[in-house]
């Protein structure tokens, strides 16, 4: 039995679905009861249970090998996290695959590389094994401005420098290696896309897939705070999001990873890709 929990957030939710390709037997966990029936349809397990109930944790992990443990960017996700590692080490569970960040670890220097790193550290001390997922910037995101991008033909770049961007999807299939293959414990997979990309190369992307003129405009660090805690984000956490932003233009989050295909046996997905198949999302 496998565990995962955010079954219907961004990685969770092509992981449950990658996972019962495979025929793993699931128990796709959410935070909200109004989605069990969808998950249900699926052909998996489906639980409740919120990150501050210890029994409910408790609950989802009964009877699971190994879980998956991703939780959202919120200022409590380090106890979060915390709750879900002493349910599952309660429950019996025997492998951990956690979703932090790329570049966690004890050096970090910025927010949410400590903040990740802190629970890794956690992890580690569990007793329980571990592989961590460190994904860089989720292509999905670029979906946050898919009616600004459709409407107005603008693309907003809050980056400001080279991004290799990465798929959701290949992150849910390195973790559906980890979580069914073989030789993963121990083992941070930091995660990125084939390329890095300027915002003016995402917006000729887009605009070659869509067969619109897409351009790139820049986003200021204080506009692009406004828009994450106008969409509900937290003061803190959306400015740890603007300071990891800020390393991009000094070229940190331009690196390459080939962890998807040393993982995987084929290459990770292109931003064009990624856009191809989301076309319909970026045209009015």
């Amino acid at each position: 039995m496998i565990t995962v929990f955010g079954a219907t957030g961004t990685t969770g939710a092509p992981l449950v679905d990658t996972l019962l390709a495979k025929g793993a037997d699931i128990r796709a966990v959410t935070s909200d009861p109004a989605k069990l029936t969808t998950l249900k349809a699926k052909g998996c397990e489906a639980v409740a249970a919120n990150f501050t109930d210890i029994a409910a944790l408790e609950n989802a992990c009964a009877g699971a090998d190994k879980i998956y443990l991703v939780t959202p960017a919120h200022l409590d996700m380090r106890q979060w996290k915390a709750n879900a590692i002493t349910a599952a080490k309660a429950a019996g569970v025997e492998h951990v695959v956690l979703a932090t960040g790329l570049g966690a670890s004890p050096k970090a220097g910025l927010i949410f590389g400590k903040w990740h790193s802190e629970t890794q550290e956690l992890l580690k001390e569990s007793g329980l094994d571990w592989t961590f997922i460190q994904p860089t910037y989720f292509m999905q995101n670029l979906l946050w401005q898919a009616e600004h991008i459709a409407k107005d033909g603008v693309y907003y770049d809050d980056l400001g420098g080279p991004v290799a961007w990465i798929d959701a999807r290949d992150i849910a299939d390195v973790a559906a290696e980890a979580l069914t293959g073989f030789g993963h414990a121990g083992k941070g997979y930091g995660l990125t896309g084939p390329e890095a990309l300027t915002g003016e190369e995402v917006a000729a992307v887009l605009s070659d897939v869509t067969g619109r003129s897409i351009t790139a405009a820049p986003l200021s660090a204080d506009d692009a705070k406004a828009a994450m805690m106008a969409g509900g984000m937290q003061d803190e956490v959306a400015a740890a999001m603007v300071e990891l932003a800020s390393i991009a233009p000094k070229g940190y989050l331009a690196g390459i990873e080939t962890t998807v295909e040393d993982v995987l046996g084929r290459p990770a997905r292109r931003l064009r890709d990624f856009v191809t198949d989301n076309r319909d999302a970026f045209v009015e």
